[in-house]
């Protein structure tokens, strides 16, 4: 029985096709059956009609030859046989008003018996009916009863009339059990158990070839499905019957390929986003509008320090900042709350949590992104805080290492006159030669010359302190500081430098050493600009609430196209044909941002470049 119910009851679908097949066959039996049964009983009623016509037609001859003769004692004992007769019940000849003139039985001999002659046309002026048969008893031997009316013959007129007005001489009347079975009754009682065998083995045929061309085709491609569906790329149809499933098998292999071709394109692409978002040195991640991390770089891996893995998928402030719940707006300048609000880019400040507690302050560039399936993404590049001031303190000790060779040669001239003075008032104090006023005045030139190395180291050290508190700067002082350290640098540059600097005691908001490495990148800029010497004019003048600082240089300009990208981190374009950090513009950009200024440049190829500088007033404040 197992084994049964696997071949033919194992799906759901196989177990209603074959409850459909058995109602159908049972619908089928009983409509043969039903039909077999009523074409029994119809060609049973005809075969008792034949007979019993052909018995009385038999019996009609005789009675007329018996009635031609006037030989009416002949005539009973026709009637007498046959009541006689094999399954003969009784005979009786009646005449048309239905009197009983001979039976076969004598007690039946002058009986009326109207009913038996009832609706049949015995009267002039209509047609003879035909035989009647009725049936008299429903049991098991069913007793019939024939009235069979006697048609007038023109040879018969002289004792019953014209055929016109005496159509029927009488009529006979036999009842009589009909013999048990009939040919063709017995022929579809015979064929109906063949009929119910064909229709099973036509049920069997059919079931047959619906589990071979429909539910073996369709449980193989179920099985595919489910194997595609649970990841299962490999799985193929295969060859399946000729006709439309075998044509749906083959589009599912198809199908299936293709999707595998996909998939790999998909994860090629995927890989390639992945390696480019990788390869930005700043942290990046991508964040949908229900605060799920779509894609992050290996920066922000190790910024947050967690890994790949753990960040996709996750909710930003869990991994930024180790809450549950996203930021408070109230409290946090959250970048996709306010890019619902406005589809602008933005720039803010938080702070972010790693997992084992430390802090980190970072800055965040955010703007808005919709993706290929119209979801809304926002597109977060971070950059730490605590990098940026590394970054800033690293470019300008780079820049310090650059003013060496300047440096050494300010401080060379100051040392190499000391030991002249030295050595000649050694000399003249040995051999007694030089008085006192000589030696006091080559003291006083040490004296000097020593004055002038100590500012010389002042300034050097000053621009190397790391950035303080925002505080006012004399910033006249500062530019005069780094014009006076670049000096040699100018020199071997073959640049000429303009100072105009109004009011000489003006002050501005910011950190002194900041300040000074703004001018120091600046006026080293315009020297890289002109490598083949120039003029650089330095322009002080205070506008409004602000200090505006112009440096102008006569060099080789600026395209305009590379214009917006001069204050990007790491866009390098050098006039003397060297690499550049490509940093110091970026960091005067952030430094002066950071104390609320601002910078912009004017420039045309070939016709020199001006940077405009706006420093934040702090005259009257105090140090």
């Amino acid at each position: 029985m197992s084994l049964l119910s696997r071949l033919w009851f194992a799906t759901p679908l196989a177990r209603r096709l074959m409850l459909v097949l058995m109602l159908a066959l049972l619908c089928a039996s009983g409509m043969l059956v039903g039909g077999a049964l009523w074409i029994s009983g119809t060609a049973l009623q005809v075969e008792h009609e034949s007979s019993a016509r052909r018995l009385a037609g038999l019996f009609e001859a005789s009675l007329q030859s018996a009635m031609l003769r006037r030989d009416l004692s002949g005539l009973a004992e026709i009637l007498v046989q046959l009541g006689g007769l094999p399954g003969v019940q009784f005979a009786a000849l009646l005449n048309p008003a239905g009197e009983v003139r001979f039976a076969s039985r004598d007690a039946d001999q002058g009986s009326l018996h109207p009913e038996w002659v009832r609706d049949l046309c015995l009267t002039a002026g209509c047609m003879v009916s035909p035989p009647r048969l009725d049936t008299l008893d429903a049991g098991k031997a069913g007793l019939l009863r024939i009235a069979y009316p006697i048609r007038n013959q023109p040879r018969c007129g002289g004792c019953h009339g014209a055929v016109d007005t005496h159509p029927v001489n009488g009529v006979l009347v036999v009842e009589f059990v009909p013999p048990s079975e009939g040919s063709g009754a017995a022929q579809l009682q015979r064929l109906l158990p063949l009929g119910l065998a064909a229709l099973c083995l036509l049920a069997l045929a059919i079931w047959w070839v619906v589990r071979r061309e429909v539910l073996t085709p369709v449980g193989t491609l179920a099985g595919v499905a489910g194997r595609l569906a649970d990841g299962d790329l490999s799985a193929r149809v295969g060859s399946l019957s000729g006709g439309e499933l075998g044509r749906l098998g083959d589009e599912v292999d198809a199908m299936t390929r293709r999707l595998g071709e996909m998939l790999d394109q998909a994860g090629q692409q995927g890989a390639f986003l992945q390696g480019l978002v990788d390869a930005a040195p700043d942290p990046m991640v991508v964040i949908g509008d229900d605060y799920r991390i779509v894609l992050a770089n290996r920066a922000y891996s190790e910024l947050v320090q967690l890994p790949l893995e753990a960040i996709r998928g996750e909710r930003c402030h869990r991994i930024g900042r180790q809450l549950d719940e996203p930021c408070p707006v109230t409290l946090v300048t959250c970048p996709l709350a306010e890019l619902r609000a406005r589809p602008d880019a933005l720039r803010t400040v938080m702070s972010f949590k790693r997992p084992d507690g430390s802090p980190v302050s970072v800055e965040i560039h955010a703007a808005p992104l919709v993706g290929p399936d119209g979801r809304r993404l926002v597109v977060e590049a971070i950059r730490s805080l605590d990098d940026q001031v590394r970054f800033s303190q690293e470019q300008r000790l780079s820049a310090v290492g650059l003013l060496a060779n300047g440096v050494a040669h300010e401080i060379h001239n100051p040392l190499a006159s000391i030991r002249l003075a030295l050595q000649s008032s050694l000399r003249g104090l040995r051999d007694g030669s030089m008085g006192a006023a000589e030696v006091t005045e080559y003291l006083e030139l040490v004296d000097a010359e020593i004055d002038r190395c100590v500012l010389i180291t002042q300034r050097l050290m000053t621009l190397s302190h790391p950035p303080g508190p925002t505080r006012p700067v004399l910033v006249g002082a500062a530019i005069d500081d780094m014009v006076a350290l670049l000096a040699e640098e100018a020199r071997s540059a073959r640049v000429k430098v303009n100072l105009d600097l109004q009011p000489a005691d003006a002050r501005v908001r910011g950190d002194e050493a900041e300040m000074r490495q703004v001018a120091l990148n600046l006026f080293q800029n315009a020297f890289h600009a002109m490598p083949d010497g120039g003029t650089l004019d330095i322009r002080l003048r205070r506008e409004d609430d602000f200090h505006h600082l112009t440096v102008r240089d006569s060099g080789v300009g600026i395209p305009v196209e590379e214009q917006p990208l001069i204050f990007m981190p790491f866009f390098s374009r050098r006039a003397d044909g060297r690499r550049g950090s490509g940093l110091g513009l970026a960091i005067c950009k952030a430094i002066l941002e950071r104390h609320g200024g601002r910078i912009s440049v004017e420039s045309q190829a070939g016709q020199g470049s001006t940077f405009h500088v706006f420093l934040a007033c702090a005259d009257g404040e105090n140090p």
